[in-house]
């Protein structure tokens, strides 16, 4: 029973790294490439120059301009008037049930290798997967909980800039470094 319970940690241990690697999507820096971010209908939340912000379905993009529908009612941005837009992903369930079966599983198994072996060799896979399935059901409720806003896209600021240059006279030679904000 010991050989089960490292089996299953081992497991539980390698689907938390291979959640914490997924891939983020980039964050476009221009319209033209936000296209490949968002789809038509979409729930966005666009921040202004002066931070306001609007929350609603993305109706159409151009290179040029963002057409928003927020409460029954089109606005049209200009991407100069832009700061930031962002847009709510819900977490997958498949990691949280994967998880949970695997943590509920080792739980159980931990208790029946406790136990010292009082409970008969053949009750050890019905409980660890009744203790599975129970950990699933959690996993999938603290999953449909999660919701992450991620940023698609940020206008660059032209306003904070870092610059460097060479530096080259007779009887000088180096870097010069030049801070904007």
């Amino acid at each position: 029973m010991t050989r089960t319970t490292l089996v299953l940690l081992a497991a539980l241990a390698a689907a938390a790294r291979a959640d914490a690697q997924a891939v983020e999507p980039r964050t476009a820096a221009s319209f033209e490439r936000l296209g490949l971010l968002l789809e038509q209908g979409e729930r966005i939340r666009v921040t202004d120059g002066a931070g306001r912000e609007l929350r609603g379905r993305l109706i159409d993009l151009s290179s040029s301009t963002l057409s928003l529908r927020v409460a029954g009612v089109r606005h049209d941005l200009q991407e100069a008037d832009v700061a930031v837009i962002r847009r709510q992903r819900r977490d997958g369930l498949g990691n949280g049930a994967l998880v949970g079966f695997l943590s509920g599983a080792a739980v159980a198994a931990s208790l029946l290798n406790a136990e010292g072996g009082s409970i008969r060799r053949g009750a050890a896979l019905p409980v660890m997967s009744l203790f599975g399935a129970a950990g699933a059901g959690v996993g999938v409720g603290v999953d449909a909980l999660i919701e992450r806003s991620q940023v698609v896209y940020r206008a660059e600021d032209a306003s904070r800039r870092l610059t460097l240059s060479p530096l080259l006279s007779r009887d000088r030679r180096g870097l010069s470094l030049s801070l904007a904000f």
